[in-house]
């Protein structure tokens, strides 16, 4: 059974855990559930049945007798976004992969689209109390309580990561403001007005949507700390630990950090999650970076084995906060790995490096990695700076090529450009570019 939201006051608010039953689970039981759990999906593969999951396990020879076990689960074949696409395209509109008929669903989304055509999301009542779920373990780890105020900025429409987050806080009994990315003068105005006059307990805000909400209030003679209640936090790099999604097709909340802020927590219950090795298919270990692969539990519309295509690494460390569900850190997307030499380089690595260089650590000046699929010699960097702030570029760029090398055995090649050539960086925006 998965938790029923919370009422205001329904739970202490210095409960150490939302749903402590689940979260301490030993490993031993918890992996006990997650073959319950999975057998039941297996079994529903052939019996719904859900084609496009009976054919990709028959097409690999395997039949529901050859798959006993989580050991198992390894002979499944991964499924990407593309093969739901193709998926789509055969059997439109949805496709043939759902786990229930498209008149149990209750909402429709789509995937945002960034790295090919979107494919469409369905929610039964039970898939919408899965994520909850999660989301309300995660909303709690992170001090969220009934009665607080929260901003966000998450976009609604067909994508509908808007109208997951804002459930996922209403849930646990918190005034859910919406307030949209900026768009223009007017709804900046707008947004501004609201949260002068509710100053919210907290506020979630991507990217550099923050230092635009915050630069216009300033523009407007607001103090966003003593008028807002908003102060500009959060912009070191590792804050992208701190949380781990498998999409919304998937589980949105796969996991966030607790106060020891050293990985997500897994909802290892909900999600059996696996990091290989794209090359070899081989399972990671401790602190190894590889792809994330999920296999959707409790699920009408569940998914076997689903490679997001995102690169990850374990910490399998126990936690001292006392969860049990191992952590995981998000490193970034397949797409965005640059290869220099031997070494597979992301921006979170570059990005790590510019926060020790104060006049140039984001979001002070922005950068991008450029791709050259014929000089894979070096690490190509465009990189923002202020000459009011950069008095020695040249004594900078030597720092930063020995941090280059030493840090991540690459050789660097630095490109320096004035602000504001660099689009500023924000939500699901590209820090690598193709030369």
């Amino acid at each position: 059974m998965t938790p029923r939201p919370a009422r205001k006051g329904g739970l202490p608010p210095d409960r150490l855990y939302y749903d402590p039953g689940i979260q301490t689970l030993p490993l031993e039981q918890l992996q006990r559930l997650q073959g319950a759990r999975l057998a039941r999906q297996l079994d529903r593969v052939w019996s719904v049945p859900v084609p496009f999951f009976k054919r990709r396990l028959e097409s690999a020879g395997l039949q529901r007798k050859d798959i006993r076990g989580l050991d198992d689960l390894v002979l499944i074949p991964t499924t990407r976004k593309d093969d739901l696409r193709r998926s789509e395209e055969a059997h439109p509109p949805f496709g043939d992969y759902r786990g229930a008929p498209p008149g149990a669903a209750l909402r429709l989304g789509a995937s945002t689209g960034t790295s090919g055509r979107p494919t469409l999301i369905l929610w039964t009542r039970k898939d919408l109390e899965v994520d909850y779920a999660a989301a309300f373990r995660g909303r709690w780890r992170a001090g969220l309580r009934p009665g607080m105020r929260l901003a966000h900025a998450h976009p609604f429409g067909p994508n509908a990561g808007g109208w997951h987050f804002s459930h996922g806080i209403e849930g646990l009994g918190i005034l859910n403001i919406p307030s949209g990315p900026p768009l223009d003068d007017r709804h900046i105005n707008d947004v501004l007005e609201v949260w002068r006059r509710l100053r919210p307990d907290l506020y979630r805000l991507f990217g550099n949507v923050a230092a635009t909400y915050a630069d216009a209030a300033c523009a407007r003679e607001l103090n966003p700390a003593r008028d807002l209640n908003l102060t500009i936090a959060g912009d070191h790099p590792a804050e992208q630990y701190l949380v781990v999604s498998s999409g919304l097709e998937a589980l949105p909340l796969l996991g966030s950090a607790c106060d020891a802020r050293n990985g997500a927590h897994l909802a290892e219950d909900l999600a059996i999650v696996e990091v290989i090795d794209r090359h070899t298919g081989k399972a990671c270990g401790h602190g190894e970076r590889g792809n994330l692969v999920v296999t959707v539990l409790e699920k009408d519309n569940f998914l076997l084995r689903y490679d997001l295509e995102d690169v990850v690494r374990w910490n399998s460390t126990p936690c001292p906060c006392g969860e049990t569900h191992r952590r995981l850190f998000y490193e970034g997307r397949v797409r965005d790995v640059v290869q220099v030499g031997s070494r597979e380089v992301l921006p979170i690595d570059v990005a790590l490096l510019l926060y020790e260089l104060p006049e140039v650590s984001t979001p002070s000046a922005e950068y991008q990695i450029v791709r050259h699929p014929d000089r894979t010699d070096r690490l190509v960097l465009r990189l923002e700076y202020d000459p009011a702030r950069v008095r020695d570029a040249a004594g900078l760029t030597g720092r930063l090529s020995t941090r280059c090398r030493d840090r991540l055995g690459v050789a660097l090649q630095l490109d320096l450009v004035p602000r504001g050539t660099v689009p500023r960086f924000s939500y699901k925006a590209a820090r690598v570019v193709d030369a």
